[in-house]
């Protein structure tokens, strides 16, 4: 694989040479992102930006220019290196300039999400204020349509785009340090209010690099096709950042024609040829159950190569209904590639291999959810080709069971260690002095593959998730006292449960998610789906969560008027079937009510306060 400057591109080897002349691990140089795009050259390929059935191509060249050109009119307004800058545009060609023009100049940018729905925008202006009071701004660089909602929100006016773009580009362009700085990444608040992540240069070419080495991209070969803000880590990092980095072609379609039209991701797909897309389960799912047999005797989706997935829990069945329906379209389902990652790791922690696809392992629901202990089941409900193949003293075949997507193993310069409830995570070691479950020892070898939880070794045990390497953000912006409870002595505490097998990373939850209900956990992930397919419930729109008295809540969207009378009790009842455990109150809502945070996740934390406000809005299900 040759790069557009003609240097190799590194695919496998973790000491290879990257595209911007420097060794990716031993003997890191502190390169910069803006020593990359000062690099960009290729004058055939680009971003192309999709509107309708029209394209705006903006090839790399381009780009570069255009973003030192904005780099400069930024320093001569009165940007300095080190300044923080939030970007709220809503074109997404606007966004990527304004990037790119911020990192050229020293400039830290702070990506913020325009408003989706005025009737939320209450919660908004707290948002922006919450943000823009943690990172004090030099100025925010917005849309005309969004001044009022900043002068709202912080009391100031914002710089408009346009007239920045317009102004004298006599500044000067910086060139900071690898370990300065790169973006604040402010989290989605899906479980508490947004805090900063500082990402660093080193940290986004380190995991762009680990990436890149597990998908082996080519920019001659690989075509990303995106629906996904450029707001969030998935959508910035990985369809943004490093097609840029790797100079690859890229097709950005908007996120709000994905959310009235769904199929257009899938349309564009099959128009170039894509064989890279990322998503979160919801899209795969909505799209399976929008698109029409007219529309998939249309598309060609042979080309597609990595269907990533991942930001939120995936379902096995999602999964595999999407595989199933869009074979039809030349879709390969060994093209699903599942995968963890979050934004304190930067973006990628381990990646389903390429053309493995979906692998799930089922386990002992009862063992796993009383003690925390992971026990396969041979031949389990639903169960991939690792549950099939069995282990030794699992569980008995037609014990009630949990089936758990793999992730992969951990992208190489990671390291990963699980702390179950009662064990010490400082060295690795559990109390007794014994390795924790799933704790790796040394780093990922160049293939990723972790040591832990190889076949005919005991049990592996659930726990939190905690990882080592490069790519671990440097804390918190200005959050002296979060930084120290999340990242400590080199390892990430992610707030993420979960288990190695077989080298393999498994996720079961959050921690703070967890439903106690009479002394057992529950994951709220496997009450909410067991509600998918009833009459008059909204797919995905389900939240259940625990009380401090144990009680177990399940609040609903529905549509009042095609729903049944009786839809709280069937809600009841199919949880109990599918879980083994009562909710000891169902709430139905309007659509609409379920808070979420910006990037489209529930905000369980949200609506269990609201709940204990008695503040959610009843539609047949009284709230006690």
């Amino acid at each position: 694989m040759s790069h557009g400057a003609g240097t190799e591109i590194p695919v496998r080897q973790n000491d290879a040479p990257l595209p911007w002349g420097v060794r990716a691990r031993g003997g890191f140089q502190h390169v910069s992102l803006s020593r990359v795009i000062a690099r960009l050259s290729s004058t055939s390929r680009g971003f192309t930006f999709v509107s309708g059935d029209s394209t705006d191509f903006l090839s790399f060249a381009e780009l570069k220019a255009a973003g030192e050109d904005f780099g400069r009119r930024l320093a001569s307004a009165g940007f300095q290196r080190g300044d923080r800058g939030i970007l709220m545009l809503s074109g997404q060609r606007e966004f990527i300039i304004a990037f790119v023009g911020m990192v050229r100049a020293g400039v830290i940018p702070v990506p913020v999400f325009p408003p989706a729905m005025l009737t939320r925008i209450e919660a908004y202006r707290e948002r922006l204020h919450s943000i823009h009071a943690s990172c004090l701004p030099r100025h925010i660089v917005a849309d005309d349509a969004l001044f009022d909602i900043c002068v709202e929100a912080v009391g100031e006016k914002p710089v408009n785009f346009a007239e920045l773009a317009a102004g004298a580009p006599t500044g000067e362009l910086v060139e900071p340090d690898g370990g300065e700085p790169l973006f604040l990444q402010y989290t989605s608040g899906s479980t508490a209010g947004p805090k900063g992540v500082v990402v660093t240069h080193d940290n986004l070419l380190e995991n762009l690099r680990s990436m890149n080495e597990a998908l082996g991209t080519s920019p001659e070969r690989d075509r990303f096709v995106s629906w996904l803000p450029l707001y969030h880590d998935m959508g910035l990092i990985g369809c943004m950042l490093g097609p840029l980095v790797y100079e690859i072609p890229a097709w950005f379609i908007p996120p709000y024609d994905f959310a009235r039209r769904p199929t257009t991701w899938l349309d564009w797909m099959s128009r170039v040829s894509g064989t890279f897309s990322y998503a979160p389960n919801f899209a795969y799912e909505l799209v399976t159950r929008r698109a029409t047999d007219k529309q998939l005797a249309g598309w060609d989706l042979s080309a597609w190569r990595v269907a990533g997935v991942g930001a939120e829990p995936v379902r096995p069945g999602t999964m595999r209904e999407f595989g199933e329906r869009f074979a039809a379209a030349g879709f390969d389902a060994a093209a699903i590639t599942p995968s963890y990652g979050l934004a304190e790791g930067t973006l990628g922690v381990a990646f389903t291999p390429i053309g493995q696809g979906l692998r799930t392992l089922s386990v002992d629901a009862a063992a796993l959810s009383e003690r925390g202990v992971v026990r396969p089941v041979e031949g389990g409900a639903g169960g991939g080709a690792k549950a099939e193949a069995g282990v030794e003293a699992g569980a008995e075949p037609g014990a009630d069971v949990r089936e758990i997507v793999s992730c992969g193993p951990l992208l190489s310069g990671w390291e990963i260690r699980i702390r179950a409830a009662s064990q010490e995570p400082a060295d690795g070691k559990s109390a007794e002095g014994q390795p924790a479950a799933g704790f790796a020892g040394e780093p990922a070898s160049a293939e990723g593959q972790s040591g832990a939880g190889s076949a005919g070794e005991p049990a592996s045990a659930e726990g939190q998730i905690e990882i080592r390497g490069a790519s671990v953000a440097r804390g918190y912006w200005e959050a002296p006292e979060l930084t120290g409870e999340t990242f400590q002595d080199g390892w990430l505490l992610t707030g993420d449960l979960g288990f190695v097998h077989e080298g393999e990373v498994y996720v079961t939850g959050r921690t703070k998610d967890l439903v106690i209900h009479h002394g057992r956990n529950y994951h709220p992930t496997d009450i909410e789906w067991a509600c998918l397919g009833l009459p008059g419930v909204r797919p995905d729109h389900v939240i259940a969560f625990g009380t401090p008295d144990e009680r177990l809540v399940v609040v609903a969207e529905h549509k009042p008027a095609s729903s049944p009378p009786d839809l709280a009790r069937q809600i009841a009842t199919r949880v109990r079937g599918a879980v083994g455990v009562t909710p000891d109150d169902v709430v139905l809502v309007r659509p609409g009510t379920l808070p979420k945070t910006s990037s489209g996740k529930l905000r369980r934390a949200a609506c269990r306060d609201a709940y204990s406000r008695k503040a959610l809005a009843d539609h047949g299900g009284a709230q006690q």
